[in-house]
């Protein structure tokens, strides 16, 4: 009953804070018989919500951190939620590791039931593009599952990707790229002969399915150039492939192809590499010094730069600013309130969106309970605050495409003013792509 209360109170908050979540093959969670979910893990409990807020109806659970599990309510509300505690050396020592035996008889109960069960494979949450080599103990789970249920079951792995723009930013984007299913099965021959060396052979099996599923940047010191080639080419190239970027597949296989693009110059060609890092530098830190984005110079965008565009822009945004007024007198305290304590109290960025989206779903509902209660009090029926509240609402959810709207309108001024650093930028990004053609 909490979990299905739960499920429905955040699907109204996770899309106010990612601006979309898909997936792929989503239908593959929903294979019958049990089903051991293998995934990456860049963002803490927000990876196992938002595949269960896309897998709906299917209840999938999940292990997680053991030290998290304190004992009493905390420990009763998560066993609720359907979370298996599992321990790490690092998390509870050598008595730690001893508890997961019982971890582990749990997830093979669940299983016996048909459970579909998620496992982050690498064994740890960081926050970044690229798969980490994957821990020894899930081979081994699985293969202890498939004895434990017995000759002839049909236990399945299913590799997973998630995909994040940027996994701790409001208003980024989600991506959960299911792969084909791994019938466990295949390998017992190999594992009743030889055991580890099942276990390895299922692992070099999986990671590369996994990392087909993800953006894999080879080399951590090239994240930030992945990021900059994104930027300055990946809209570029969906619109000259006619993909509409709000299939997130579409944004998935050309971000893919340009991690590619850098990870194989950075072997082959280091030179290029080196001289487009320092170019780019240059060119990011003019555009952030004089508060403007990339967008902004982008050959596509010149027809933008126009009076008549932007009088238009201009007219559109003094049409929506009383609707921007009314969520922003509505919404301010609750969203500087989560934004703030989130700041202070998380020190960790893998963490920060599961906070504030948790944040987020306390305090606004008191927010338009408060709000509610004020309208009621100056009413004399029901019905005004209730549609009083529906405007509130309505208007906050248009704002959070207004407010973009009105930034890029201004920044559209800020480059229209001076043309001699627009022609400056516009050099320093064209030389920049030239580059990027060269990898």
């Amino acid at each position: 009953m909490i979990w299905h209360i739960l499920r429905y109170w955040i699907s109204f908050v996770l899309p106010v804070f990612y601006k979309r979540i898909q997936g792929r093959n989503i239908k593959n969670i929903q294979l019958k018989g049990p089903v051991i979910i293998a995934m990456n893990h860049p963002n803490a409990f927000t990876d196992p919500i938002l595949i269960t807020h896309l897998s709906y109806p299917i209840k999938v659970k999940y292990l997680a951190r053991g030290d998290a599990f304190k004992p009493g309510l905390v420990a009763w509300f998560l066993s609720t939620l359907g979370i298996v505690p599992i321990f790490r050396m690092q998390d509870g020592g050598r008595e730690g590791l001893k508890k997961n035996d019982d971890a582990y008889q749990m997830v093979n109960r669940l299983l016996k039931k048909n459970c579909k069960i998620i496992v982050f494979a690498e064994g740890l949450c960081v926050q970044e593009r690229r798969l980490r080599p994957l821990k020894k103990g899930v081979s081994r789970m699985i293969f202890g599952a498939y004895e434990y249920l017995g000759e002839n079951n049909n236990l399945t792995v299913l590799p997973v990707g998630i995909n994040y723009s940027q996994p701790d930013k409001f208003r980024s984007t989600a991506f959960y790229n299911v792969g084909d299913p791994i019938p466990v099965k295949d390998f017992i021959a190999e594992y009743r002969e030889n055991p580890a060396k099942a276990n390895n052979t299922f692992l070099q099996i999986l990671a590369p399915k996994m990392k087909e599923l993800i953006t894999h940047i080879d080399n951590p010191q090239n994240d930030e150039a992945v990021y900059q080639v994104e930027i300055l080419c990946k809209k570029d190239i969906l619109k000259e492939r006619d993909l509409t970027f709000r299939d997130l597949n579409n944004d998935f296989m050309v971000l893919k192809e340009l991690t590619e693009k850098v990870n194989t110059v950075a072997k082959e060609r280091p030179e290029i590499l080196s001289e487009f890092k320092l170019k780019a530098k240059e060119y990011f830190d003019l555009l952030k010094k004089n508060n403007l984005r990339d967008w902004l110079i982008s050959p596509r965008q010149k027809y933008k730069h126009q009076p008549l565009f932007l009088f238009l822009r201009s007219c559109l945004l003094l049409l929506g600013f009383p609707t921007y007024v009314v969520a922003f007198i509505a919404n301010y305290l609750p969203y500087k309130l989560v934004q703030k304590l989130t700041s202070n109290i998380v020190k960790n960025k893998e963490f920060y969106s599961s906070f504030a989206i948790a944040l987020g779903m306390i305090l606004f509902f008191l927010n338009y309970f408060l709000w509610f209660i004020i309208t009621y009090s100056f009413s004399d029926n029901l019905l005004s605050p209730i549609v009083i509240c529906s405007v509130l609402i309505s208007c906050s959810w248009i704002s959070l495409y207004y407010n973009p709207f009105r930034k890029k309108t201004l920044g559209l001024f800020r480059i229209a003013k001076n043309k001699e650093l627009y022609k400056e930028l516009f050099e320093k990004r064209k030389e920049l792509v030239s580059l990027i053609n060269k990898f």
